[in-house]
């Protein structure tokens, strides 16, 4: 069942509901105010009686409606239907001998079956026992209580008037309440498809996510939680499409690395193995050379990928940063010495005590020396070696550590890819002179682990400069 029937059965079911609530309300509502309007009706006509009965006893002397005459009581109760003698005076002889009608007496209407009249003493003298939730009145002559009018409400319509007044109220309601629910259900299918419509859409665009197609994107035309949905589905898009694009691309670099050693150590096994180059030192001596590079870059492959998936497991313990700087020098030294490069130093006497894992902190500053090497001219001019200047100061929140060096340097549009994986400046894809490339890209994880960041501009010395900020 889809999502559109879903909500036109909830719809219909939502308006015949309405519909019963209001048909059920106006029926109860319209009788309930009905009985109400009777009884305030007849309450009028009671306090009528009530008058009728206080004129003719003050004029005939009569102290207790227990003496009241039993024929007196009919006629006067039968005046009240629209006669008030306080209002309208009519004198008591001709209103008595006036003859009554023998069908009133046989065919009392409802209101004289509900009405009775009690004596002063509380007791029912005519009609019927009043109940408790019932009217009276108090009828008063000279002053005094001489007797009381009781009434009981109605439960029920008994008049025809009433009766059909109230069918003709309640279809006119009915009637209204159909059109009024016809109404609403006409508004709230536009209304229903105002929503339906953008989660179709993204329907449709989760589809093609699902299938692979990323580059799908939603039309942002709306306002409302639906176009925060929209605006988020095409960022999902967006992210999820350059992420294929860098793997793609991470693949493809892969490869090609690991071709340029496997081709060269073929080539070598194949020409030993066809005597054309003899199995001397020289030539094992390169094929290990190329092994070892080939272990290099699995290794390093292998700890970028762990430390993607959160395989890489880092253990923090007070560090001394400044024997750690020291150790990766001592590391480097004989291949800074051999390429004749001139290393100067600025470490500060104490030791320089930070919270971190002492073994990746050696491999951050490490890389960053040997990617110093790599890149650095061994004389800038003649005579003028090249130069790696390395500082570790204090800072506000932290130590600041620093690796500067001479030509060549970077164009500053390419310092942002640095830390790409797999990046290089040169333009031949040979990286025999620098590395693989994920030197930085490592080295970017390390301070990453340990909530410190790294930047690189222009040296004064003609290169890059390299710095790292650790929190203590």
């Amino acid at each position: 069942m889809t999502l559109r029937l879903k909500l036109i059965l909830v719809l219909l079911g939502f308006g015949f509901l309405m519909l019963e609530s209001m048909m059920w309300g106006n029926q109860y509502l319209l009788h309930n105010t009905m009985i109400k309007y009777v009884d305030k009706r007849d309450q009028l006509r009671l306090e009528r009686l009530k008058n009728n009965i206080e004129v003719y006893m003050d004029e005939k002397g009569v102290f207790d409606t227990k003496d009241l005459n039993l024929d007196v009581w009919q006629r006067l109760l039968t005046a009240s239907h629209r006669v008030d003698l306080t209002h309208t005076y009519i004198p008591m002889d001709i209103l008595l001998k006036r003859e009554y009608p023998k069908m009133l007496e046989i065919h009392p209407d409802e209101f004289e079956s509900r009405v009775s009249l009690i004596s002063k003493e509380g007791n029912v003298i005519i009609g019927p026992a009043p109940t408790k939730n019932g009217m009276d009145e108090s009828i008063i002559v000279d002053r005094e209580e001489v007797g009381q009018l009781g009434y009981n409400h109605r439960n029920e319509l008994t008049e025809k008037t009433d009766i059909e007044f109230t069918k003709d109220q309640s279809m006119v309601f009915t009637w209204g309440a159909v059109l009024m629910t016809g109404l609403a259900l006409l508004l709230l299918l536009p209304f229903a498809s105002h929503f339906l419509t953008p989660i179709q859409r993204l329907t449709q665009g989760m589809r093609k996510l699902s299938q692979g197609k990323f580059s799908a994107r939603l039309k942002h035309d709306r306002k409302d939680e639906f176009g925060q949905l929209q605006q988020d589905f095409n960022y999902l898009a967006a992210s999820l499409e350059k992420s294929q694009q860098s793997r793609n691309q991470w693949i493809a670099d892969i490869s090609h690395e690991l071709r340029t050693p496997l081709t060269i150590l073929q080539g070598s096994l194949e020409a030993i193995k066809d005597g054309i180059r003899p199995a001397n030192e020289t030539n094992l001596q390169q094929i290990h050379e190329e092994v070892l590079w080939l272990n290099r870059l699995v290794d390093d492959l292998y700890q970028v990928t762990l430390n993607d998936i959160g395989g890489l497991n880092y253990k923090m313990n007070p560090v001394d940063f400044k024997r750690v700087v020291e150790s990766s020098i001592a590391m480097v030294d004989d291949a800074i010495h051999e390429k004749g490069l001139q290393l100067s130093t600025r470490l500060p006497e104490d030791g320089v005590e930070i919270n971190g894992d002492e073994s990746r902190l050696q491999q951050m500053v490490t890389n960053l020396l040997w990617n110093s090497i790599a890149y650095t001219d061994a004389e800038i001019k003649a005579g003028e070696p090249g130069k790696i200047q390395i500082s570790l100061t204090h800072s506000s929140n932290g130590i600041v550590f620093t690796i500067e060096d001479s030509a060549p340097s970077v164009d500053e549009e390419e310092i942002a890819h640095l830390f790409e994986r797999l990046y290089r400046t040169e333009g031949s894809r040979n990286r025999r002179h620098g590395g693989a490339g994920l030197g930085l890209a490592i080295v970017q994880q390390i301070i990453d682990a340990h909530m410190g960041t790294i930047s690189v501009t222009p040296s004064e010395l003609g290169g890059l400069k390299v710095s790292v900020n650790l929190p203590v």
